[in-house]
C-alpha cells in the first residue's frame, strides 16, 4: 500500500449495506458529522500518511484522543465489520476506512482481506471483499501505521531500511502496491524476503574470456546488481524515467539494469563491447554511461566513448565514475592495473567535470559524487535545475489538519461531485504555488469541461484557509526561484539563458520581470557572504525547529534531510558548498559555521539507531578559501559524540519519542547542557558512569542504553 490501499473494489464487488443507527438512535445531520471529524482530524498523532488519508493499526487508534476513538467507534456502528486492523481517516472529508489485513504482524507485506468505507455525512457503507482475489493489495512500511513505542515498530522499520537501500521503493504505486507486481518488483531487484528480513541474490563477479592485448580485461568489472545502479536510480530518482521515455545503457555489463527497468515497464536496451556487441545503439531520451570511462585504460578511446554516449542522448547524459581513491595495483596509463588484470581510473570531483566539460564542449550538472549528468539542451538543463530546488511542502502543512467548510451551496456542490479532481487541481496548485496553466495541469481538459476555468476552480474548493495556504504555497515556491537563480549566477551557467517556460511563468507571477528576479537573486547570493544575515537566517530556522543554533559560537546545524526546509541564504550557501563538494550520501548532519564562511558534513556510525551516535566522518568547505578538507575525527579522548540528538531528528524519523525521553534523563544528570558535538567517548563513558548510568565495566558503544 505505498501508494494507499482502494476500498472501491468494483462494481461486482462492491456491496452496499445499509447505515445502522449510532448509540443515540439517529442518524447525524452531515453538518454535525463534519464538524466532529474536523475536531477529531486536528487531534490525530503518528500513523502513516498517503495523499489526504491517515492510515493507522487498531493499537495506535487506542492511543488516540477521545474525539479520534469515538469516530472510529461511530464508523464502526455503521459498518458492522466482522474483523478489522487497520482504520483509514481522510483529512478533508468526513470518511473512515476499516481495512483487515489478518497477518498484519506474521507477513511482512500483509494482505488486504476486507474493507469498509464509511461516508459519515452520507451514514453510507461500501464494502469490498478482497479475499478470493490472486492479486489483493498489500501493505508496506508496517512501521508508520504503529505507535513509537510499539515492540515490533524497530523490526517492521528495518525491512523498510533494508529495501530502501535495494530502491526497492523508487517505483510508481501502481507496480509495488499489488502482490504480483510487488513480486516482480522483488524479483528484478534479485531479493527475497524471508520473515521481516531482505535477503539479497549472488553478487559474486565471475571473470570470463576476452582480454585485451595489454592485458587488461574490462568485462571483469561488470558486477551483478541486486538493485538499480547509482546513476540509473539518480534518472529515476529526478523523473526521466516517468512517462514513456527510451533508456539506453552504454555499456550495459551484463544487463541487469535494462532487465529491471524493462521489467517495470520502462522502453530500456543495452549495448556492451563484451556481454552485448550485437544490441542496436540507437538514440534515447535518456542514456547512462555508468562506471564506464573509469575502466577503459586507453585515454583517446575513453574520450570517443563519452562522444558516442552523448551524441545518442536526446535529453540527458548520466556518467558515473569510481571516486573511492586510488587503489592498489601496478601503475598503468594514467590509472591502474589490478591483480584481476582490470583497469581502474579513479576521478576526483573537480577533474570529472573539467573532463567532461573539456570533451563534450558543456558544463556538466553535479548530482552527486563520481556522478553527474550532461543535458541536451539549455532548456532542460534549466527545467532541471529549477526542478531540483523546488523545496517539499512541509508534512505538517496546515491545509492537511482542516476539513472542509462549506463556502456556500454551489462551490460545495461542484466539490461533492468533483472532489476527486478539485483535489488534483489543489495540489498541482499548492506545488505550483499559483494557479497551474493548461500544459501544467494533466487533467485541465477534465476540469475546464467539468468545473471551468481555474479561477473557477478556486472558488469551487470548500477550503477556509484555501486564500492563507496559497500565499504559503507562493512564498514556498518564491524562495526556491531564488536558490534556483542565485545558483545560476553562481555557477555563471551559459545556458542560463534559456529558461523553459515554467520557469519564465514563475519568474513573471512571484518577481514580475526577470529583471526583478534576477536582482532578487544577486541579492540573496551577495547576502551569503554577509556573517550577519547569515546568522539571522540560522536562527529563523532555529526557530521553526529546522535546527539548532549554538548560543556560544553561532553554528547552525540541522539533519541533512531537512536540506530544503531551510531559510532560503542556508540553502544558497549550501548550493554554493556543493559546487566545491556535494554532499555525501553518508552525511546525516550538516552545520553552517557562524561566520558562514565555513560548512561541515558530518557523518555518524549509525546515527538513526543509536541514541548517543559516535562522529565517524567530518568534511569542511572553506568557502572563502575554495577548499575542502577531511578533518580527522579521532582525539586522544576518542571520537566525538552526539549529545541532544532528538532536537536534530525530522519529525518524522522513529525513535524520537524515546530519544527525547533518554536526552532529558542525560538533562538532568547534567550531562546535556548544550544539544550537539560532546565530548570524545572516554570522556563522556567516565561522566555517565559518575551520574550512575552504567556501570564503569560496561563499555559505551553508543547504542540504545
Amino acid at each position: 500500500m505505498e501508494g494507499g490501499t482502494s476500498v472501491g473494489a468494483g462494481p461486482r464487488d462492491e456491496l452496499i449495506l445499509p447505515a445502522a443507527p449510532g448509540e443515540n438512535g439517529g442518524v447525524t445531520a452531515a453538518s454535525d458529522a463534519a464538524s466532529r471529524h474536523a475536531t477529531a482530524v486536528r487531534l490525530l498523532e503518528g500513523g502513516k500518511r498517503v495523499g489526504d488519508v491517515i492510515y493507522m493499526h487498531t493499537s495506535l487508534v487506542r492511543e488516540q484522543a477521545t474525539d479520534v476513538r469515538a469516530l472510529v467507534a461511530e464508523a464502526c456502528a455503521l459498518a458492522r465489520p466482522t474483523a478489522f486492523t487497520v482504520v483509514r481517516l481522510a483529512l478533508r472529508r468526513p470518511e473512515v476506512g476499516l481495512l483487515d489485513y489478518p497477518l498484519f504482524f506474521e507477513e511482512p507485506f500483509p494482505a488486504l482481506r476486507s474493507s469498509w468505507l464509511v461516508d459519515l455525512a452520507m451514514t453510507r457503507v461500501v464494502a469490498g471483499d478482497f479475499a478470493a482475489r490472486e492479486n489483493p493489495p498489500i501493505l508496506h512500511r508496517k512501521e508508520l501505521l504503529l505507535g513509537r513505542t510499539h515492540p515490533e515498530r524497530e523490526r517492521f522499520a528495518k525491512l523498510t531500511a533494508a529495501l530502501m537501500d535495494f530502491g526497492a521503493f523508487d517505483r510508481p504505486a501502481h507496480l509495488i502496491g499489488q502482490r504480483v507486481q510487488w513480486a516482480r518488483v522483488l524479483a528484478s531487484l534479485g531479493l527475497r524476503v524471508e520473515g521481516h528480513k531482505v535477503v539479497p541474490g549472488d553478487g559474486v563477479v565471475r571473470p570470463g574470456p576476452g582480454e585485451t592485448a595489454v592485458g587488461v580485461a574490462r568485462h571483469r568489472t561488470a558486477i551483478a546488481r541486486s538493485q538499480l545502479s547509482a546513476p540509473m536510480r539518480a534518472l529515476a530518482r529526478w523523473g526521466f524515467l516517468d512517462g514513456d521515455p527510451s533508456v539506453l545503457d552504454y555499456g550495459c555489463g551484463r544487463g541487469d539494469d535494462v532487465r529491471a527497468l524493462s521489467a517495470a515497464g520502462v522502453r530500456a536496451t543495452g549495448w556492451d563491447p563484451h556481454y552485448a556487441p550485437e544490441a542496436p545503439r540507437d538514440p534515447a531520451d535518456a542514456v547512462n554511461l555508468g562506471f564506464v570511462l573509469n575502466v577503459i585504460e586507453e585515454p583517446v578511446e575513453r574520450a570517443e566513448a563519452l562522444r558516442r554516449a552523448y551524441a545518442l542522448a536526446r535529453r540527458v547524459l548520466a556518467v558515473a565514475v569510481m571516486t573511492a581513491g586510488k587503489g592498489s595495483g601496478a601503475d598503468h596509463s594514467d590509472g591502474v592495473l589490478t591483480a584481476r588484470n582490470t583497469f581502474q581510473k579513479y576521478f576526483g570531483q573537480a577533474e570529472l567535470r573539467a573532463y567532461v566539460a573539456d570533451v563534450l564542449g558543456r558544463e556538466p550538472v553535479t548530482i552527486g559524487p563520481g556522478l553527474i549528468f550532461v543535458f541536451r539542451s539549455d532548456e532542460e538543463e534549466q527545467a532541471f535545475l529549477a526542478r531540483r530546488q523546488r523545496s517539499a511542502a512541509p508534512a505538517d502543512e496546515s491545509r492537511f489538519a482542516m476539513p472542509p467548510v462549506l463556502a456556500g451551496a454551489a462551490p460545495a456542490k461542484a466539490y461533492e461531485r468533483y472532489g476527486d479532481l478539485l483535489d488534483a487541481f489543489w495540489d498541482a496548485t499548492l506545488e505550483l504555488g499559483r494557479l497551474p496553466e493548461p500544459d501544467e495541469f494533466g487533467r485541465y481538459e477534465e476540469l475546464h469541461a467539468a468545473v471551468g476555468s481555474p479561477k473557477r476552480a478556486f472558488a469551487a474548493l470548500p477550503f477556509a484557509d484555501k486564500k492563507a495556504d496559497l500565499t504559503r504555497a507562493a512564498e514556498r515556491r518564491s524562495g526556491d526561484m531564488v536558490v534556483y537563480l542565485a545558483l545560476n549566477l553562481f555557477e555563471q551557467r551559459a545556458s542560463f539563458g534559456s529558461l523553459p517556460a515554467a520557469v519564465q511563468r514563475d519568474v513573471k507571477g512571484f518577481f514580475g520581470s526577470h529583471k526583478a528576479a534576477l536582482d532578487r537573486a544577486r541579492s540573496a547570493l551577495m547576502a551569503v557572504g554577509d556573517g550577519k544575515l547569515t546568522a539571522a537566517a540560522a536562527a529563523s530556522g532555529a526557530e521553526e525547529r529546522l535546527g539548532i543554533l549554538d548560543a556560544e559560537d553561532g553554528d547552525y546545524t540541522f539533519h541533512a534531510s531537512l536540506l530544503d526546509r531551510q531559510p532560503v541564504p542556508i540553502r544558497i550557501l549550501l548550493g554554493c558548498a556543493e559546487r566545491l563538494e556535494p554532499l555525501p550520501a553518508t552525511t546525516d548532519l550538516v552545520k553552517v559555521h557562524g561566520s558562514g564562511g565555513r560548512v561541515s558534513y558530518l557523518g555518524f556510525d549509525d546515527f538513526a539507531a543509536r541514541s548517543l551516535p559516535v562522529l565517524a566522518r567530518r568534511t569542511v568547505v572553506d568557502l572563502r578559501r575554495r577548499r575542502v578538507s577531511e578533518v580527522p575525527v579521532d582525539t586522544p579522548d576518542g571520537r566525538r559524540v552526539l549529545l541532544g540528538k532528538a532536537s536534530l531528528m525530522p519529525p518524522d524519523m522513529p525513535g524520537r519519542g524515546a530519544q527525547e525521553r533518554f536526552d532529558n534523563r542525560l538533562r538532568r544528570c547534567g550531562i546535556l547542557v548544550q544539544p550537539g558535538l560532546g565530548p570524545g567517548l572516554r570522556v563522556l563513558m567516565r561522566r555517565l558512569a559518575d551520574a550512575g548510568l552504567v556501570s564503569t565495566r560496561r563499555r559505551a558503544p553508543g547504542t540504545r542504553p
